[in-house]
């Protein structure tokens, strides 16, 4: 625990949520599939020498007996053996893969064990003490972030990424008509959205999910070119070890998710979506989700502000950086 508050506070710099706290604690922890089955053959193995012995015992060893019993006990056997291999490949293309401990399990019997004994974790947040969507105080914001983690959000509310980047922080498109966003060009002119969104800039986070493509389409759609989608595609956790890979059932619409998106997606991302493979946003450490929101940030002001915008893809009085 104090490894992993260390990790996620940033040395005590950053705040976090029990979320992410949680999905910090599963990193290399969450069941591969088929890992039970290992454990079934090897009881079935145990089990049916056992009964071999029992009976030859029983008998006096008595070859008339022993034969048929051998013979019965290992076609059973590897009938059984056949069974749990197929059981076993089927759990690792299509089995749940969960975390292993729930998460209202683990705010009791962990976070609030550990508070008892040592005190509140530095830097823990609560995300449902953040009402969305979050303004960056009285003025206008220049942009709005849209997420549909409360966890993620509460986060970035947390460390202050609505006041430092002046950025609504909102969980859902129909939040959009309540958020007055000023637009300010090189007039100073400042102009409000609509009921639809129209004029503001958005930043759209989102999991490694169908459900997370299918909130990026809804965003394009509702946005258009004011949209900067900055979320997490497959690629980016499919083939690393450490990062938090969960498989659920796919749910209605989940395959006309992963097809819309089929142009962003390689064939292995498609078919790692479509097994039920899946990575929340929640799981990326905080320090590492801030600085994707930042590179976010400038990019989205660079079509809020057309000037800007120009000034950036002419390299002018910008820091040079690694294309």
């Amino acid at each position: 625990m104090r490894k992993l508050i260390a990790k996620l506070s940033d040395g005590g710099r950053l705040r976090y949520t029990p979320t992410q706290l949680w999905y910090a604690a599963a990193r290399n922890r969450t069941p591969k599939g088929g890992v039970a089955y290992g454990c079934v053959a090897a009881f079935l193995v145990v089990l049916t020498s056992f009964i071999l012995l029992v009976v030859s015992g029983a008998s006096g060893f008595d070859p008339e007996v022993v034969r048929p019993a051998v013979v019965v006990g290992m076609s059973l056997l590897a009938l059984a053996l056949l069974l749990t291999v197929r059981g076993s490949r089927r759990a690792k293309r299509t089995g749940t893969v969960n975390v292993p401990m729930p998460l209202d399990r683990f705010r009791t019997s962990v976070i609030d064990r550990w508070t008892a004994v040592h005190s509140r974790p530095i830097g823990l947040g609560d995300e449902g003490s953040v009402p969305f969507p979050v303004r960056p105080g009285d003025s206008a914001p220049r942009l709005v972030l849209l997420c549909p983690d409360p966890a993620v959000l509460a986060c970035l509310a947390l460390n202050g990424v609505h006041t430092t980047h002046s950025v609504a922080l909102a969980q859902s498109l129909d939040q959009l008509a309540n958020i007055s966003t000023g637009s300010t060009g090189s007039t100073g002119s400042t102009r409000s959205t609509g009921a639809d969104g129209a004029g503001v800039v958005g930043i759209v986070l989102h999991d490694a999910s169908p459900a997370g493509l299918a909130f990026a389409s809804a965003a394009r759609a509702a946005l258009g070119k004011r949209a900067v989608v900055a979320g997490m595609l497959p690629r980016t956790v499919m083939d690393k070890d450490n990062a938090v890979r969960l498989r659920k059932p796919l749910a209605r619409g989940d395959l006309d998710a992963i097809r819309s998106s089929s142009s962003a997606l390689t064939a292995a991302e498609a078919d790692w979506l479509t097994r039920g493979w899946w990575s929340p946003l929640a799981a990326v450490p905080p320090v590492k989700l801030l600085a994707v929101v930042a590179r976010a940030v400038d990019r989205a002001e660079g079509l809020a502000d057309p000037d800007r915008g120009h000034a950036q893809r002419v390299g002018f009085l910008t820091w040079p950086t690694a294309s």
